[in-house]
């Protein structure tokens, strides 16, 4: 009697769990960087990443020292976020992506924060850290593991390690690359997609110099033949955030306490 009352009761939880919630939670991936500027390299990885997880988080750290500009101008995070919210608008297909930036500096370590105890992550949760098959890339998450919010399941980082996209001459992508491209006056379509380089120029700003040359000149620019007698307006020089050493003092001493190398 007691065989038969046990077995029912497994039946009725079992059915009970049919219009419950599945086991298990969600599969989050997060790709992080400073992303200066974000190109079709980082569209390409965040694609695979979002085939192999239910949501992807692009993290946009940062930088306290203002660095990787262009022609002297930094690339804010804001301005990143702008670039890439341009690229998923124009990839229906990435529907489940969203982007986040970080006050903090380091992309490592705003992905801890992410994912430590004061993070947002709910137990359950299965964890994928971004990371490029290329030159061991994955090997920057070997201490993740130790950050990780108790009830989230990490995945091991050299498991879904993605391989680089190439540009269409073969040669890898490369941010440094599309900076240089870019000063140079290129809409730089080979690193941001058909007709989309002018729009990440105005994102940037970096089209103000022209069209002041252009007005100046009575609406030609050719090789800058400004008339004579007129002078250049000057450019209010935009104020760059100071190195906040202290700052960087304490996430360094945080980091080693969370590492046990001093207590």
């Amino acid at each position: 009697m007691s065989d038969l009352y046990n077995n029912i009761e497994e039946l009725m939880l079992e059915l009970e769990d049919e219009d419950g919630d599945p086991v298990g939670g969600r599969t989050l991936a997060i790709v992080p960087g400073a992303f200066k500027p974000p190109h079709l390299g980082h569209v390409d990885m965040v694609r695979q990443y979002s085939k192999m997880a239910d949501e992807v988080v692009v993290l946009i750290s940062s930088p306290i020292k203002a660095s990787r500009g262009i022609g002297g101008k930094p690339i804010t995070a804001k301005q990143s976020e702008q670039i890439w919210k341009l690229f998923l608008d124009a990839n229906p297909g990435l529907s489940n992506v969203r982007v986040k930036i970080s006050k903090v500096p380091s992309p490592i370590t705003a992905t801890y924060e992410e994912i430590g105890e004061d993070g947002p992550l709910e137990p359950g949760t299965r964890l994928i850290l971004g990371a490029s098959k290329k030159g061991g890339d994955f090997k920057r998450w070997k201490s993740a593991a130790k950050y990780v919010k108790p009830g989230v399941e990490l995945v091991p980082p050299e498991e879904t390690a993605v391989i680089p996209a190439n540009r269409p001459s073969g040669e890898p992508y490369s941010a440094t690359d599309a900076r240089e491209m870019l000063a140079r006056g290129d809409a730089a379509d080979e690193f941001f997609g058909k007709g989309m380089g002018g729009k990440v120029r105005s994102i940037l700003d970096l089209d103000d110099s022209l069209e002041e040359m252009s007005s100046m000149s009575g609406g030609s620019v050719q090789g800058y033949a400004a008339p004579l007698g007129i002078k250049k307006a000057k450019k209010k020089k935009k104020k760059q955030p100071q190195y906040n050493e202290l700052y960087l003092y304490k996430e360094v001493l945080k980091l080693f306490r969370k590492e046990g190398i001093i207590k």
